[in-house]
């Protein structure tokens, strides 16, 4: 049986547009922390944290699960925050953005030690040719 999470974003100073209230189906278990340090091939080094309206220019916990838009969709890694989105902090300055998703190289291993390797996607239904 599938779990779920809602997830929103008002819109704010951090994520202009928000993001309407989604139904996000959770296929692992979710890492949680206060923020995540992700390390490019190139060296460079951002961190991403979750971001809260409530209390504003504060962060709030980070939550990283694997997901998929539709069920016979590939799985993707997420990382969501809180009511104002996750902010992408690195030399330049800091982005926000209503959420992220990691790509399978970039997910530290302490993450992963969480919330495991990609689910495998369910098989597509039979095309049915007349």
């Amino acid at each position: 049986m599938d779990q779920y999470l809602e997830y929103e974003v008002k819109p704010g100073s951090n994520v202009p547009q928000g993001l309407p209230r989604q139904r996000l189906t959770v296929l692992s278990p979710v890492w949680r922390g206060p923020a995540l340090t992700l390390e490019f091939p190139d060296g460079e080094v951002r961190t991403l944290v979750g971001w809260t309206g409530s209390a504003p220019g504060e962060s709030c916990g980070l939550k990283i699960f694997w997901t998929r838009h539709e069920p016979t969709a590939p799985a993707v890694a997420l990382a969501i925050g809180g009511d104002a989105g996750v902010r992408y902090l690195g030399p330049g300055g800091a982005e926000g953005l209503p959420f992220m998703a990691l790509a399978p190289s970039m997910i530290p291993a302490e993450v992963l030690k969480v919330i495991g390797p990609a689910p495998e996607s369910p098989p597509a239904p039979p095309l049915l040719l007349a």
